[in-house]
């Protein structure tokens, strides 16, 4: 299985790739937007489909991968449009990715450069990628809810 970002997730994978369990710096029912304020992406967590954190600030953030050719869009089927409702603010580390919007116009976001995906858009991994990115957390863990059944009807 491979890494994805969320973007969206970065919400974000192609048919082989799914999304995980939460991940949160706090204890169980702790709030960790007075205790943590920062990681290293040394210490960020790894080894999920999706790697993220939640409950800063209400927001999620998350740190991934997604591999040449990863197309978002048959995860979002659920969704308004068929498309990711949720906005997400981001850098691309590395690689290369297409954002294609509801009017079928697209921007093409290189490494290195920042990011704003709004509401109403997927994305197709030109390259492969290393996003880190920020998401409203109400929204965001809805999406990754949706995705997941998604994912498990898939499966069977």
């Amino acid at each position: 299985m491979k890494t994805l970002c969320s973007f969206l997730i970065l919400c974000l994978i192609c048919a082989n790739v799914s999304f995980g369990q939460t991940q949160s710096m706090s204890a169980p029912g702790e709030d960790t937007s007075d205790d943590v304020l920062h990681i290293s992406k040394d210490d960020f967590p790894k080894g999920n489909p999706v790697n993220y954190i939640k409950d800063w600030g209400g927001m999620v953030v998350a740190i991934n991968e997604a591999p040449k050719g990863a197309d978002f869009t048959p995860v979002f089927k659920g969704q308004k449009d068929g498309l990711c409702q949720v906005p997400h603010w981001g850098y691309l580390e590395k690689g290369k990715v297409k954002l294609v919007h509801k009017d079928q116009s697209f921007e093409i976001v290189n490494a290195g450069e920042v990011f704003y995906m709004p509401p109403g858009h997927t994305a197709i991994v030109e390259e492969d990628s290393r996003f880190i990115d920020f998401s409203p957390q109400t929204e965001m863990l809805a999406l990754i809810a949706d995705i997941n059944k998604i994912m498990a009807e898939e499966k069977h």
